[in-house]
């Protein structure tokens, strides 16, 4: 079988059945991300014969026209060409790499009979434990790691690694070097940035701020993504109240799954009022912005200040 598809959410699964099909050496491993690149370049470089080594082994990463994944991509797949492909496949080998698989799919059906199946989906904590080797990490230390990193797997396995050189000698990873070592970005701890406004936490609140000031953040970017984080905690607890499962609401709201987790969990902390308060403060300053009258930091500071 010169034909795989593997269902991982974790790097090294993929990179084990990389290095075990190149187990001597000689095979050129190219990579094509399928979010940007159409699957034509993929198949053609699959019937490319190659002059350098035996065989080429060819992986299209992120293959989300097999998952339920609604993903944003300007690229449209000629599947067809794939199932052809597949009919009659060269001496290269394939690999096609998804973090799930929608089975009810046609398409995804049809590539099962034709490709191997590797499946391996582990949550993240075991991941990291995976990664740790020797080092020591509780459970704490590890939430904030996921936590510092918005559950964006790639960078926690990068700022792990960056840990663990940092602690070489002693290998115990703790809470202090990780927020010593890791640099929380806007994007990553947004949740935490609104709960500190929603709490009144302003002292909390003005230490991300100013940190995220020094990182090079816009006042107007912070608005914004404030105000979308603000907005969907107030749906998710609107329909959350409904009866509405976590599952539900991302498909109704079409938000991945993960932050109406995380939406839902800061809901329970707040009524829908303050939140509807917040929202128009957040809505008078964004105005105020685009209209010209401030650039919106000094006032930005100031409604910190007040809540």
């Amino acid at each position: 079988m010169n034909n795989y598809l593997v269902v991982t959410n974790d790097k090294i699964t993929l990179d084990e059945k990389i290095n075990e099909l190149n187990k001597d050496k000689v095979s050129e491993v190219v990579f094509y991300d399928l979010i940007e690149t159409n699957i034509e370049k993929l198949i053609e470089d699959l019937d490319t014969i190659n002059f350098l080594s035996n065989k080429k082994i060819i992986v299209g990463t992120n293959a989300f026209f097999l998952s339920s994944d609604k993903t944003k991509s300007n690229i449209v797949h000629n599947t067809d060409l794939l199932e052809k492909y597949l009919d009659n496949p060269s001496d290269n080998i394939l690999i096609l790499v998804t973090d799930n698989i929608d089975k009810r799919k046609k398409l995804t059906s049809n590539i099962l009979k034709k490709c191997e199946l590797i499946e391996e989906i582990t949550d993240i904590n075991s991941l990291i434990k995976k990664r740790l080797e020797d080092y020591k990490m509780d459970s704490r230390a590890t939430s904030k790691l996921i936590e510092f990193c918005g559950n964006d797997h790639e960078r926690i396995f990068n700022e792990l690694e960056k840990l663990k050189l940092y602690k070489l000698d002693s290998k115990e990873i703790t809470i202090s070097d990780i927020e010593e070592i890791v640099t929380p970005t806007l994007d990553d701890n947004i949740f935490h940035f609104v709960d500190s406004i929603l709490s009144g936490n302003k002292e909390y609140a003005f230490k991300l701020y100013h940190n995220f000031l020094l990182h090079g953040e816009q006042v107007v970017h912070m608005l914004i993504l404030i105000s979308n984080k603000v907005r969907l905690i107030y749906q998710v607890k609107v329909l959350s109240n409904k009866g509405n499962s976590d599952s539900n609401i991302s498909k109704l709201l079409k938000v991945h799954e993960y932050p109406v987790k995380l939406a839902r969990e800061a809901g329970y902390k707040y009524s829908e009022q303050h939140l509807l308060e917040i929202l128009e403060k957040l809505a008078k300053l964004d105005l105020e912005i685009k209209s010209g009258e401030t650039i919106g930091e000094v006032e930005f500071e100031t409604l910190l200040a007040s809540i």
